[in-house]
């Protein structure tokens, strides 16, 4: 919240009198001693001494309405100044307060207890709920910039998982800028942090990035997380290869060139930009080609079980490729949309086949990690 810049007060009425002339009686005579309380008001405030130069104004104003001494202006310049001065102070900290929860550095509290912060005061492995809930189109800017804290192990909304500064100082390079490096970026931070991203059902990426305003207030940090399009997470997203064994972390990494491809995915469809759909359609049969080469490798080191699915899995991403490099190469949208629909023809059979390869290795399917009782997670 901006506050207006403080200034010295309105300037005080002067009384006047009413039909008659306001002369002063015998015992009414005006003092020529000025208020040393006036004085030291005035000169303390100048010398950065708010509190006392208040406080003497104050006292000065009484002595003077009390002794009729001289220099009522000197008070309420002295006031004036050192309530500018304060207010200026005040303002000072609270910049500092709002710049200091935005650059935390605070540890994280204890998993079991929940806490509420601003968004930018969240942290890589924090897991949270936000208080401005997605609009349809998961983009506008946040009604309340605020989040609860909350433990991974129970119901959240989301998992910050990477976090990065935009570079640069200067003028605001545009909505539409930070928003496609934001994407870029964020995309490519994910695979470090969730080995198996797809364990958790269907998920979307998300980030917060600084408006116009933000930029203006100096903020440069891009906060990437990853949450179900509706309902909530119930466990972290995390894992490492330290969190695997040998054959899971070689299953699980092979698959990486295709999940980095589909999170560089454009934001709009071939309708309305033909050549960044057709661009991205030649990655991803870059990253089919070599999903189904590092798939290929890593099989013969596969528990049996899991060797016959990850071949066949093998089989149907080379099969993909050339639809994928025809819809790179497509001349209008419905041509892109006829290739994209055969690169994809085999979606429901591979995701059979993984889930029968995860089976023989002990690693969580889609089905095992949904909620019991048919709740939306």
């Amino acid at each position: 919240m901006t506050l207006p810049p403080a200034g010295p007060p309105s300037p005080q009425a002067q009384p006047t009198s009413c039909g008659l002339p306001a002369w002063p009686g015998p015992h009414a005579a005006p003092s020529t001693q000025v208020s040393g309380f006036a004085i030291a008001s005035l000169v303390l405030s100048l010398a950065c001494l708010a509190p006392l130069g208040l406080i003497f104004g104050i006292i000065a104003l009484v002595r003077i309405s009390q002794h009729r001494e001289r220099g009522r202006g000197l008070a309420v310049a002295g006031i004036a100044v050192s309530s500018v001065v304060l207010l200026f102070s005040l303002l000072v900290m609270v910049g500092a307060l709002h710049f200091s929860v935005w650059s935390s550095n605070t540890p994280r509290g204890p998993a079991s207890q929940s806490s509420a912060a601003s968004v930018f005061a969240l942290k890589t492995g924090d897991c949270f709920t936000p208080a401005t809930e997605l609009s349809p189109d998961n983009q506008g800017p946040l009604r309340n910039a605020t989040a609860e804290r909350l433990p991974c192990d129970g119901p959240h909304r989301g998992e910050i998982y990477g976090s990065f500064e935009l570079s640069g100082q200067g003028a605001f390079p545009g909505t539409e800028e930070v928003m496609k490096t934001s994407r870029e970026r964020c995309g490519a931070l994910l695979p470090d942090y969730a080995l198996d991203f797809m364990a958790h059902g269907r998920l979307q990426t998300y980030f917060y990035y600084p408006d116009r305003g933000g930029w203006e207030r100096g903020r440069r940090t891009v906060l990437c997380w990853a949450g179900k399009p509706q309902g909530n997470l119930r466990e972290s997203i995390r894992m490492g290869e330290s969190d695997v064994d040998p054959a899971q972390y070689r299953y699980l990494r092979a698959f990486r060139p295709l999940l980095e491809a589909q999170l560089r995915s454009p934001q709009q469809g071939p309708d309305r930009d033909l050549a960044a759909a057709s661009g991205w359609a030649g990655q991803m049969g870059a990253a089919y080609a070599e999903t189904a080469r590092l798939l290929g490798e890593a099989r013969g080191g596969l528990p049996g079980d899991a060797r016959g699915p990850a071949g066949r899995i093998v089989v149907r991403f080379e099969e993909a490729v050339p639809y994928w490099e025809q819809a790179s190469r497509a001349e209008n949208a419905e041509a892109f949309l006829a290739a994209l629909k055969e690169a994809e023809s085999d979606s429901d059979v591979i995701a059979e086949l993984d889930s029968e390869a995860r089976t023989a290795m002990g690693l969580p399917t889609a089905e095992t990690t949904a909620p019991s009782g048919g709740e939306e997670a």
